[in-house]
C-alpha cells in the first residue's frame, strides 16, 4: 500500500499529475489516495521530490545516475544473453533466487496482481517433467505418428512446424523433457480474466532473466509449463494453485555448463516505416 507523509508533502501536485488512475486528490492540508482505484504502479513515489510517499513503509531512495549502464555496457549485456539449455547440477542459493525474482516487480506491466511460485526441489522438478512427457506422448501419437494426419493438420494449422515433431521425438527417445534438468523453476501465477495478464508475466520474467545474467545464472523461458502444466490437476496441486489462478509463464534457472563466447552480429528485426 502507498502511504503519504503529509508533513513532508509540499503539495507540488506532481504525483496527482502523473497518476494515470486518477486516484490522488490534494487539498490545502492533505494528500488523499483512493485505494479502490490505485494500481500501485508507484509512479507517484518515483516522481516525488520530497520522498513523501512510501510503499509498504519502505522509504524511496534517489536515483544514482552514475551507476546506470552506458550504451556500450547495455549492448554487451543484451548480446551476451543466450537461452541456457545445459545446466550444472550446482544448487542456486535460495537467497539469490529470491533476489532474482524480486526484480520482476519493476517490469513494465498492465497487471499488478501476479505472484511467483519457486521450485528448487529435484523430485518435484522430475515430477513436472514426467507430467509434460505424458502430454507430449499423447500429442505425438495423436498428431505426428501418422504422416498423413500430420500433413493434413499442418494445412489448417500453419503454426504446427516439422521442428516441433522432431523435438517431440527427441524427448520421447530420451524419456524426459529436460535433457539437462534445471535446478530451479520460477512460475508466474495470475488470473487470466484480468486483461493483458500473459503479456505482463513475460515482462516480469524478462526482468528476472537480465538480472540473473548479471549474477552468472543462466535462464530459459519454458513455454511448455503454460501449455501443459496449467491444465494438469497434479501439477496444479504441486504448485499450490487456487481455482482462478493460472500459470502465465515460467523460467528455468541454473548455472550454465556450456560457455557462449561470441556476440552474434547481422541479426535484424524487419522494420517498416509508415508512411514509407
Amino acid at each position: 500500500m502507498i502511504t503519504v507523509d503529509n508533513d513532508k508533502c509540499t503539495r507540488c501536485s506532481l504525483c496527482a499529475k502523473i497518476c494515470h488512475e486518477h486516484c490522488i486528490a490534494l487539498t490545502d492540508e492533505t494528500l488523499n489516495i483512493d485505494y479502490g482505484l490505485c494500481s500501485t504502479c508507484t509512479q507517484c513515489i518515483a516522481v516525488c521530490p520530497e520522498q513523501a510517499l512510501t510503499w509498504n513503509g519502505a522509504s524511496p531512495t534517489a536515483f544514482d545516475k552514475a551507476r546506470l549502464p552506458s550504451p556500450e555496457q547495455l549492448d554487451e549485456l543484451l548480446k551476451e544473453r543466450r537461452t541456457i539449455r545445459f545446466m550444472k547440477k550446482d544448487k542456486i542459493p535460495r537467497a539469490l533466487l529470491e533476489e532474482i525474482v524480486s526484480y520482476g516487480i519493476y517490469a513494465p506491466t498492465n497487471n499488478f496482481n501476479l505472484r511467483a511460485v519457486l521450485v528448487d526441489n529435484e523430485e518435484t522438478i522430475e515430477e513436472l517433467d514426467r507430467i509434460i512427457l505424458q502430454y507430449v506422448s499423447k500429442t505425438y501419437n495423436l498428431i505426428c505418428k501418422s504422416k498423413t494426419i500430420f500433413n493434413l493438420i499442418r494445412k489448417v494449422t500453419p503454426a504446427l512446424d516439422p521442428k516441433d515433431k522432431v523435438k517431440m521425438e527427441n524427448s520421447l527417445k530420451h524419456g524426459r523433457i529436460f535433457l539437462s534438468p534445471p535446478v530451479a523453476i520460477v512460475f508466474i501465477i495470475g488470473d487470466k480474466r484480468i486483461a493483458l495478464s500473459s503479456a505482463s508475466a513475460q515482462y516480469t520474467l524478462y526482468n528476472m532473466i537480465l538480472y540473473a545474467q548479471t549474477k552468472g545464472v543462466g535462464t530459459r523461458l519454458w513455454g511448455a509449463a503454460e501449455i501443459f502444466l496449467d491444465r494438469d490437476k497434479t501439477a496444479r496441486r504441486l504448485l499450490g494453485l487456487q481455482r482462478h489462478e493460472h500459470i502465465l509463464g515460467a523460467l528455468t534457472l541454473g548455472y550454465a555448463s556450456i560457455t557462449f563466447r561470441n556476440k552474434v552480429k547481422g541479426k535484424t528485426l524487419p522494420i517498416q516505416w509508415i508512411p514509407t
